[in-house]
């Protein structure tokens, strides 16, 4: 029986936990009780981000239909973590992170799998029309370094790397949950992108004001900025989000799938401050687009392709549910402007994202 996902996230919590806990050399002289480094204390958890266009009650099944993401993020890092080494470094010697310190939680997301897929509006047709976004897939994997400055300031640097094009399954996958659900099959794959290797980076800094309430109750601000660079998508974002509710820095808002608004799966249960907490959330992202294989097409290769659009918003709202103990549930609703010269409306989808500690 081949190993499973779940038997790699074990492994890597293994050689976490055996990083995380490994001491500095000791010098002779005399013992001076080290202070510690992280005042933050967190299990590692599990998420998961499921996007679909059926999500949302006014979303066609066309464009971006779905996205898909299975991901394992550690708990706290320590300073001298081997997984810890990126940020140390980069914080010291440039502005990317801040250096390590009792007010910062260093975190590391791995994600095991993701998936995204774009269609056409007509899928009957057997050969699109050249005026639609062609058939895309986009199966990956990556690294997404993560720090939270107590609770004032996120900090994101995220490398994902895959392949475009029919090895990113995602023919199989949508046409068979239409088949399972008896829903017709899209005839257009045939002349999807053409397979390709692709990679991206990206990073994001978020900042949180927050007003409290009195007795957990809070509503904050998050503004973001940040880029994405690579041959599947290179584009720079700026964003909010608005949030009200109990608990609110125990996370950053909800998990999503790029290029979107930019969530992410940090969580720390010490912050929240309360055993369950809730809030709802509303904001908008717009992304200055200079490259979209999805809309460009292949990079070294004739392919199918459209004229972008070469700014696109994001418009966001929804509500979270999550304890103290690790567990996170929300749902979003998203409404995106156009992609591409020739499109017809604004799109819309759902987003389902969760995870537990342990």
């Amino acid at each position: 029986m081949k190993p499973s996902w779940v038997f790699y996230a074990r492994v890597l919590f293994v050689f976490y936990a055996a990083s995380a806990f490994s001491g500095p050399v000791e010098s002779a002289g005399p013992q001076v009780e080290p202070t510690p480094i992280q005042t933050i204390s967190s299990p590692g958890a599990l998420s998961a981000v499921e996007e679909n266009v059926t999500l949302s009650p006014h979303g066609d099944d066309r464009h971006y239909t779905n996205g898909l993401k299975l991901a394992y993020t550690t708990g706290s890092l320590t300073e001298n973590s081997l997984w810890n080494a990126p940020v140390r470094w980069l914080g010291e010697s440039t502005f990317l992170f801040d250096p390590p310190s009792r007010e910062t939680d260093d975190r590391l997301e791995w994600t095991i799998v993701g998936q995204s897929f774009f269609t056409p509006e007509n899928h009957r047709a057997s050969n699109p029309s050249l005026n639609d976004r062609p058939y895309a897939g986009w199966l990956y994997t990556g690294l997404d370094f993560v720090q939270d400055s107590n609770a004032r300031q996120l900090t994101s640097l995220e490398f994902l790397g895959g392949v475009v094009g029919s090895w990113a399954l995602g023919r199989q996958v949508q046409n068979n949950v239409h088949a399972l659900l008896g829903e017709q099959l899209a005839r257009g794959w045939n002349h999807q992108l053409s397979n390709e290797f692709g990679f991206t980076a990206s990073w994001e800094r978020k900042w949180r004001f927050n007003h409290e309430l009195g007795n957990g109750y809070s509503w904050e601000i998050i503004p973001d900025a940040g880029g994405t660079a690579g041959n599947v998508l290179t584009y720079a974002e700026a964003g909010f989000l608005v949030r009200w509710g109990r608990g609110l820095k125990a996370d950053w808002g909800p998990e999503m799938v790029r290029p979107g608004y930019s969530g992410t799966s940090y969580f720390s249960g010490d912050r929240a401050g309360v055993k369950f907490g809730w809030d709802f959330f509303l904001g908008s992202q717009g992304r200055a687009v200079a490259h979209n294989i999805f809309l460009d097409g292949n990079t070294l290769q004739n392919s199918r392709s459209v004229a972008k659009e070469p700014v696109v918003a994001d418009v966001i709202f929804g509500a979270e549910l999550f304890s103290k103990l690790g567990f996170r549930f929300g749902f979003s609703l998203v409404a995106r402007t156009p992609e591409f010269k020739s499109q017809r409306g604004i799109d819309s989808f759902g987003s389902f994202d969760g995870s537990y500690a342990f």
